[in-house]
Formats: structure tokens, sequence, C-alpha cells
């Protein structure tokens, strides 16, 4: 398994955040300042719209620089930049494999501590969030390979929402799963599945997945077939069968109305219920091309009231206390 190194340390007083040196592509200026840290000053290196390339980065490397900065409030514009290059880096074949696992596990550790800081409760505590991140370390690290980075660049391609929705799932799957004392084993491979169940949508037309309103007879057929799409997007990855069971089977319900086997109650192993039940609250709670998202509670009340017998109660309202800021962690 790919040993990957963590992201930079962000000091939470500082208006600088850190960013290592190689998750700045060449020849792909971003639209933010970049500064050298010397001792506690921070110093303009490059302008918004100035590439490291050639000197620049000769020099940064003849100094020993690893990691360069960019201003807080310009954080947003980073996370444009990565939508827009990532993709393209996991893709080519510029970057050796190891610089490749390692900007894509950052991407996602940048994911997973935004969702923790904007979305879980205040008692997720910074001991917990390491906890998160540490499953992302080793559920990325399955997908390090040549394949499987190959398998996330063309995903992030076709929709980088649909990415970053999985390392979204990937959290809340873990949540549960680690408050129910799970094996590691068994979280780590349930957050592989969590973070490849919508891999399918690669096979979906764009303008299905972005439709703004209510898909035909016709095109709901098609985005129905993407579990089995993804189960078949993924078989160069090694998969286990757990992981290859989440993607499969997380639209399945608990009452067996669900697709695409009409799986009922014990047939649906609780690593999936719990992707299941992650995958449809990230949904309602983030914005959608067909609908804006809704606040925790009223997402948690339609999951309760408006789709009875689609979830497995007792995880439901472990989610529900876990959101409260229960501490069953």
């Amino acid at each position: 398994m790919t040993q990957l190194a963590p992201p930079p340390s962000v000091d939470p007083a500082s208006e600088y955040h850190p960013i290592p040196v190689g998750h700045i592509f060449p020849h792909a200026p971003g639209e933010f300042h970049i500064y050298l840290r010397h001792g506690d000053t921070h110093t303009l290196f490059a302008r918004s719209g100035e590439a490291l390339t050639g000197v620049r980065r000769e020099m940064l490397g003849e100094y020993g620089v690893r990691t360069v900065f960019i201003h807080r409030d310009e954080r947003d514009s980073y996370r444009a930049y990565m939508r827009r290059h990532l993709p393209g880096a996991l893709l080519g074949a510029q970057l050796p494999i190891a610089d490749k696992a390692t900007v894509f596990y950052h991407n996602c550790c940048d994911i997973v501590s935004d969702l923790i800081r904007e979305r879980l409760p205040q008692a997720v505590s910074d001991v917990h969030g390491r906890l998160f991140v540490g499953y992302a370390r080793d559920s990325v690290a399955f997908l390090c390979s040549e394949a499987g980075l190959a398998r996330m660049g063309a995903l992030m391609a076709h929709d980088y929402d649909v990415y970053s929705h999985g390392v979204h799932v990937f959290v809340y799957t873990v949540f549960l799963l680690r408050s129910l004392g799970l094996p590691t084993p068994t979280i780590v491979q349930a957050g592989v599945g969590a973070l490849l169940h919508d891999s399918g949508k690669e096979a979906v037309d764009p303008a299905v997945l972005s439709k703004p309103g209510r898909l035909t007879p016709g095109e709901f057929l098609t985005v129905k077939e993407h579990p089995a799409l993804g189960v078949r997007l993924c078989r160069g990855l090694s998969l286990s069968r757990l992981a290859r069971e989440c993607i499969l089977m997380h639209h399945e319900k608990l009452d067996g109305k669900g697709y695409p086997g009409g799986r009922a109650g014990e047939a649906i192993p609780l690593h999936v219920r719990a992707v299941s039940l992650a995958d449809v609250y990230d949904a309602l709670t983030s914005r959608r091309c067909y609908a804006d998202a809704v606040r925790p509670f009223e997402a948690l009340r339609i999951m309760r009231h408006e789709m009875a017998g689609s979830f497995d109660v007792d995880l439901y309202k472990r989610f529900v206390m876990l959101l409260s800021g229960a501490a069953l962690l």
C-alpha cells in the first residue's frame, strides 16, 4: 500500500495557508498570490496569474523550499484552481505517480477538513479531525496505483462535484462506522467504497447529471445504471468485496424498493446502509443543480418522514445523535 506524506500542518491563528510546491502545477498559474515564509513574516514570491516555472522552481529547489503560502482569503481561489487542474494532473504524464498520489491525498484531506469544520458539530474535536484524515490516508492509499489515480482523474474531469460528494460521503460513513466500533480494516474498505460509490456516473451524460429540472423516464433509467457501471469501471482496481458492495448497492433501500437489485433488510450489509444514509444526507445538505441545499434538521426530517422505509432506523438514530454532538466516537 502506498505510503503518503501528511499535508502540511495549518496554524489556525495565521493569515497564511501552506501549500506544497508540487501542488502548484507548472504552466498553470493560479488566481492567487504566492508567498514565502521567513520566520514570522511572509514575503510575496509570485503574483496572481504568474506560473511557477523554470528559474523560479529551480530557485525554490536550491533553497530547499517545499512549502509556499497563500493568504487565507484566497483559499477559494486555490480550491477553484485544484478543481480546474487536478483532473489533468492525475491523467497526464508530467507528474510521477508518487507526486500524483500526494496531491490527490492532500486534496481529499482539504475537502475532509472543510467538511468537518463547516458541517460537523463542534464536539468533533481536533483529535477526531485527525482521525478522519488518518482514515482518508488509508482509504486513498488503495487508490494510488496508476489505474486508481487515472480512475479518480477521469471521474473528476467528468464531474468534479461527483468526486467531492464522494469525499463527503466518505467522512459521514467513517463517522458512523467508527461510532459502532467496527474494525479499522472494515472502516477503511467502506471508505474506499464511499469514495468510489458514484464512479459509474462517469458513464452518464453530463447534461443529464447537471439537468436542473425533473429527469425524463429514459434519463432516470440511465442514471439508475450507474451503480453497476461503477463496478464495471473499477474492475482494474483490485477492490475488496466490501468496497464493491458499497458501489453496487448504495441505492438499495431497506424496504426493498431501491435499485439495482431490490435487496431488502439484512440482504443489505451494514457498511452499505451507512454509505446509503451518508449519500442521501450529503445530497440534501449540498447545493445541487436541481435543488438548493437544505439545513441539517430539514434533511433529517425529510429522511425520516418523506423517505420512511429507505434507511436502517437504528443507524439513522445514531447518525442524528452524532450530528447533535453526542460523544459516541
